[in-house]
């Protein structure tokens, strides 16, 4: 029995090794989808022309699920069945021009078709899709994983879908990749979300990233229309990005750029995006009359801060497709179309400006549009041109000046051209935007009567920015030279735009400049100036400071406004004289001293310091000096008044007294006499 088991499982592992063309989920599928007879659930073959060499093998595990109309992952891996270590090895899908003749029916032995394989191309065009998904370096025998991202197109039904896929390596030895080996994978495309077992998303490893396009069907539109899309927008990252642009990169190059190209503004301001926030990117372009058909990659630049107010990093570039409906494609009528199909005439757009050229909201603007008749032998009569404008909100942005807006062409040559004129009013509240004006026309052809087509054209409307200031509070508003004031005030964002990088700059003769930086203001919200100022110079006039205030638009554009505040300046005080307090012991001297030499201002500063000091300290000080000199002069009158005395009285004889004493006697009398002299 056990031999019996292990002749049937090499048979099993064998069947499945020839079975290598089909996915190798071809059995394991069958037991993880619930059993069932309807024989639309198994998993077709694939039959087609892959690579049947085993340099390289495509292995998964459980058959991939995407889902319809969503971003979904295909995640595979890729062997390096060599005995060669792989340098360098990447893998993408092929683009949607090889799927064409590649998966064919095929017959079995007695000549039946065994299967029908469905080769629709099941994913959108997107910039992803092209990417060479590189994998680097594998070991002889080993495998990497890797996850393909998609966009899985919205029409599709549900059921089993090929992926063609092309890999490359460069092995030990070689100096540049190998040739493009073809493999096959199979995928299941559902409506409801997949419950796919690989991982659809590996951590971010980005602080901030983008993607464009997820989750969303290609733009189409036909050329001479106008193309209104959102594109979206998601931050991969796990730290929000703060004041988002995204830049629309601008070509003359028709094969690359389908769009007109006019005096529109072509960046959008997407504020901040969360991680994982998606945000919508609207746009509304106008295709050139000259555009061929095909899908046209639209490069975009996505600037952002990593920190609120930080400066912009380096911007991320990225692409976003669009399909156009070309004129080589759209003059292909079918086999069946009518007669008088072909003989309708075609009146185009030819160009189309306003005066004035910016439109601000809430102003009177002047359309004028060149229609053309662009066919080469028909000739339109009796045309009715009808401008329907763009509504918000069940109001109509432009609205005309004198109610009509209708304009009647009696006939257009083929090849001719009429310029329609029509004055319109901008409403005060459109958002700034581009928005859409409808031209409905209807006319007749010699075979072909009362046809009716529209057109459209976008018009960008912008709002003008407003701001004011709150009280301008300047404290102190009177210092001396070297001294500071403390300035404060409030910016308000009156418009409907946001006021990017505000600045207050301030100017005067009496200052030092000096600039404060506020950021970014929104509509509706302040942003506050608190700042200090050095007086450098007196005030010489009314005192009047310059404060100007610049900020930029979405577009980097600088605008500026003035405002002004006052501010005197005066000299600053003087503190000479202060030493003159070491000598006021030396009495009123000094004091004379300083008043001859025109020191009277060594007079105040004293007495401001006697003040400082305290009032008694200077009154004690004075009295004792006061009383110094008055008890010395009280003394000096005693012995005066004593010697008067003395020779007042009659004189002594020398019996009377020694020699000696006579001598110190007249010595007293001549010193008295020598003192009343001075």
């Amino acid at each position: 029995m056990r031999e019996r088991l292990k002749r049937i499982f090499i048979l099993f592992m064998a069947a499945a090794v020839l079975l290598g063309a089909a996915p190798s989920t071809a059995f394991t599928a069958l037991a993880d989808e619930k059993e069932t007879e309807n024989e639309d659930l198994e998993i077709p073959k694939v039959f087609h022309k892959d690579d049947d060499n085993e340099v390289v093998r495509i292995v998964i595990g459980k058959t991939p699920s995407i889902t319809i109309g969503k971003s979904s992952t295909i995640s595979i891996a890729v062997k390096n069945t060599t005995d060669t270590d792989w340098l360098e090895s990447e893998i993408w899908i092929a683009p949607e021009a090889d799927y064409q003749g590649y998966y064919d029916e095929i017959e079995d032995e007695d000549g039946e078709i065994i299967k029908t394989m469905n080769a629709t191309y099941p994913f959108e065009i997107t910039d992803s899709l092209n990417k060479h998904y590189k994998i680097g370096h594998i070991n002889a025998g080993a495998k990497k994983t890797v996850n393909l991202r998609v966009n899985v197109k919205k029409n599709l039904k549900e059921g089993y879908y090929p992926v063609k896929l092309y890999i490359s390596k460069r092995s030990r030895g070689e100096d540049g990749m190998s040739g493009e080996f073809q493999k096959t994978v199979m995928v299941w495309a559902e409506t409801k979300e997949a419950s796919s077992t690989s991982e659809s998303d590996e951590s971010s490893t980005e602080p901030i990233g983008f993607a464009l396009g997820e989750n969303q069907s290609t733009p189409q539109a036909n050329y001479n229309e106008v193309m209104n899309f959102n594109m979206n927008l998601r931050n991969t990252g796990y730290k929000t990005a703060y004041d988002v642009r995204v830049e629309m990169e601008l070509s003359e190059d028709i094969t690359k750029f389908p769009f007109e190209i006019n005096d529109g503004n072509y960046d959008r301001w997407m504020n901040n995006i969360n991680p994982d926030q998606t945000v919508e990117v609207p746009y509304s372009m106008a295709i050139r009359e000259e555009a061929k058909s095909g899908y046209y990659p639209i490069k975009f630049k996505i600037r952002y801060r990593e920190e609120e107010n930080g400066a912009f990093l380096t911007p991320v570039e990225d692409t976003f497709y669009v399909r156009v409906i070309g004129k080589d494609e759209e003059d292909e009528l079918s086999d069946d179309a009518g007669e008088n199909e072909r003989t309708k005439a075609r009146i185009i757009v030819d160009s189309f400006e306003t005066d004035p050229a910016r439109i601000l909201a809430g102003q009177d603007f002047t359309l004028k549009v060149k229609m053309k008749n662009a066919s080469s032998d028909i000739t339109a009569s009796n045309i009715l041109f009808t401008f329907e404008p763009e509504a918000v909100e069940n109001s109509p942005v432009f609205t005309t000046a004198n109610g009509s807006n209708s304009v009647v062409v009696n006939s257009l040559a083929p090849g001719a051209s009429e310029v329609l004129t029509m004055k319109f009013t901008s409403s005060p509240s459109a958002e700034q935007r581009a928005y859409n004006i409808t031209i409905t026309e209807q006319y007749d052809s010699p075979e072909f009567k009362n046809a009716k087509e529209e057109v459209k054209i976008a018009l960008p409307v912008k709002q003008e920015p407003r701001l004011n200031t709150s009280t301008i509070d300047v404290m102190p508003d009177a210092v001396e030279v070297g001294s500071e004031t403390n300035v404060m005030f409030g910016i308000n964002n009156t418009g409907k735009v946001i006021l990017y990088n505000v600045m207050a700059r301030f100017e005067a003769d009496s200052i030092q400049p000096a600039d404060a930086y506020v950021g970014n203001i929104k509509p509706g919200e302040t942003g506050n100036v608190d700042t200090m100022l050095t007086a450098i110079a007196p005030t010489t006039d009314d005192g009047k400071v310059k404060i100007i205030i610049s900020y930029e638009d979405e577009n980097g554009v600088v605008s500026e406004t003035e405002k002004e505040m006052l501010l005197n300046v005066s000299e600053a005080f003087s503190d000479d004289g202060m030493d003159g307090m070491d000598g006021m012991d030396n009495g009123m001297d000094a004091d004379a001293d300083a008043a001859q030499a025109g020191g009277a201002g060594r007079i105040a500063p004293m007495l401001v310091i006697a003040a400082l000091v305290g009032a008694g300290v200077g009154v004690v000080v004075w009295k004792r000096k006061k009383k110094k000199i008055a008890g010395e002069k009280a003394l000096e009158d005693e012995l005066e008044e004593e010697l008067d005395n003395e020779l007042g009285e009659p004189e002594m004889t020398t019996a009377d007294v020694s020699e000696d004493e006579t001598k110190d006697v007249e010595k007293e009398q001549n010193d008295h006499l020598k003192r009343k002299k001075k």
